[in-house]
């Protein structure tokens, strides 16, 4: 009796066995790891002497992946815990990075990047990278104007007291007749608010502006840009 039990449960199992199709007795597959791209994205603060600041942009960057050959990438972006959306295409062979422009102040910005390949799927990605951008720079009250003392001339800035208690020192810039920015005047949050300019020469046009910034760097306030004539 237990004889016949086994066997007829060995025939069952048997039977099974020939109905089931091929791929489901075959070892599972497993899907290869997707290759690595390194992202890294930051918040850009323009130039000071720009007259369209403080237009800000986070700018990311990504590196192309070893070992696969990518079409395409696609970047993607979530606003705090908001859900994904895509941001950017970039072809394979373009230039990696993206300067994303759609923010706000107070908000957190997440971005991850895939790579496309040409069968049309997904053969890299990149790590989560988070971007948190403050609230606005603080607009000061800023002046600049030449002052001729005898003989000599020079230009003269002044600019109002930040109220951001975040900052610690100001920086202020100039450009010549549209050349690079320099800074000339350094000085604490609670120094001197007011510089005057003795390096100028007769026909120059100079623009000023100034900076609050935070103890790493970060723009709190902002001032400028103001420009000046030097007369002949």
């Amino acid at each position: 009796m237990r004889r016949t039990r086994l066997s007829s449960m060995l025939g069952a199992a048997l039977l099974v066995a020939l109905l089931l199709p091929q791929a489901a007795l075959a070892a599972p597959t497993t899907t290869p790891p997707l290759a690595e791209i390194k992202l890294g994205c930051a918040l850009h603060v323009p130039n000071p002497l720009s007259s369209i600041a403080p237009n800000r942009a986070i700018v990311c960057r990504w590196t192309a992946p070893e070992g696969v050959t990518v079409k395409a990438y696609r970047l993607w972006r979530s606003v705090d815990a908001g859900d994904r959306h895509l941001v950017a295409r970039i072809p394979g062979d373009g230039l990696l990075r993206f300067a994303d422009r759609n923010i706000r102040t107070g908000h957190a910005y997440h971005y991850r990047v895939i790579g496309i390949g040409e069968d049309g799927a997904r053969v890299a990605k990149s790590d989560v990278d988070t971007v948190r951008v403050p609230r606005a720079p603080q607009a000061l009250a800023f002046n600049c104007v030449v002052v001729i003392d005898g003989g000599d001339t020079s230009a003269r800035c002044h600019w109002s007291d930040t109220t951001r208690p975040a900052a610690v020192r100001y920086v202020l810039w100039r450009s010549v007749d549209g050349g690079p920015r320099e800074a000339i005047y350094r000085v604490g949050e609670d120094g001197r608010r007011s510089y005057v300019d003795h390096d100028v020469k007769p026909g120059q046009t100079i623009r000023y502006a100034v900076v609050a910034l935070a103890k790493h760097g970060r723009i709190v306030a902002f001032g400028g840009p103001d420009r000046v004539v030097i007369p002949d």
